[in-house]
């Protein structure tokens, strides 16, 4: 049984996602709808910011539900346009890793993801805020935003996952340490920074988890700070990150905020769910129960509180 009472959509598709689902799978998905008696705009977006404007006409038309089939950057646009409304986003997959639809137990096939949603359940989440737009997984400061600008949008529709790998390992022998003074809900620190993250969610590239404690809809984001200068700690961070073992080290800082502040001399390079962002805002603050999103029915997840 469907949670809605009105039965109209809008699905927006990014046609250059990298693994965007063959014309066919989306018919399937297409009369997946009509065949539950709903009536569907499909939209392709034709640049970036697009998503964003195409998802806030979907809510001020009051569409009860909103597909994005792209990535993860795609599910980051969406998600700014519908910011505050009652209209509830759903994922089909469609990018290089898509780490909300795998966190919410979408399927691969559109068709039933498409089911999974109109016959699944609608819960409010956070957002993340960083200066004045909005991410749902995560913001990255330092290396992790330096490997986003290097993972081109040529690079990922090349090698998919793979362009993370290559980017990161290419960063990794050059990049050093920032100093900068952060300030987490009023507590103030100095720290040589090599990689922030601030996590709204868990994983992180579909490899691990850096803010493993996150909770979407506690009010709070979960922010991991490594420390250190160069190459060496780079690497030793990486492996204990993979190995899931970084809490416990001396150069690893965790906090839950609803604030976070920093100042530097340089601003850091920035990503925002692992696109590059443009800007390198100084403020990243939590947006409680700003959106809406639609998850397959009876799912139990860590990520919520119930």
């Amino acid at each position: 049984m469907s949670p809605y009472e009105r039965r109209e959509a809008m699905v927006i598709v990014n046609p250059v996602a990298h693994n965007l689902p063959s014309p066919r799978r989306l018919d399937e998905a297409k009369q997946q709808l009509r065949s539950a008696g709903w009536e569907a705009e499909w939209r392709e977006t034709g640049g970036p910011g697009e998503a964003t404007e195409l998802a806030r006409l979907a809510a001020s038309r009051g569409l009860p539900l909103l597909f994005a089939c792209g990535g993860d950057g795609t599910l980051n646009e969406a998600a700014n346009g519908l910011a505050g409304s009652e209209t509830a986003l759903a994922p089909i997959r469609g990018g290089t890793v898509n780490i909300w639809a795998r966190e919410m137990g979408f399927s691969r096939k559109p068709a039933e993801a498409v089911r999974q949603a109109i016959e699944g359940e609608r819960r409010r989440v956070d957002l993340g805020r960083a200066g004045e737009r909005y991410f749902l997984l995560m913001a990255g400061y330092g290396l992790d935003g330096a490997i986003a600008r290097r993972a081109s949008m040529r690079l990922k529709g090349r090698f998919g996952a793979t362009a993370y790998a290559i980017a990161a390992i290419r960063e990794v022998l050059r990049y050093r340490s920032s100093p900068v003074t952060l300030r987490l809900d009023g507590e103030e620190r100095a720290a040589d920074l090599l990689m922030l993250v601030a996590g709204n969610t868990r994983n992180y590239a579909g490899l691990t988890q850096i803010t493993r404690d996150a909770i979407a809809d506690d009010g709070l984001l979960d922010v991991c700070v490594y420390e250190g200068k160069g190459t060496l700690d780079c690497i030793m961070h990486a492996l204990r990150t993979l190995l899931r073992r970084h809490q416990r080290s001396k150069k690893v800082l965790f906090r839950q905020v609803k604030r976070l502040e920093l100042s530097w001399e340089t601003p850091l390079p920035a990503q925002l769910d692992g696109d590059a962002f443009s800007e390198s805002p100084t403020t990243v603050e939590v947006a409680p129960s700003a959106l809406w999103v639609a998850v397959p029915r009876g799912l139990r997840s860590p990520l919520f509180r119930e």
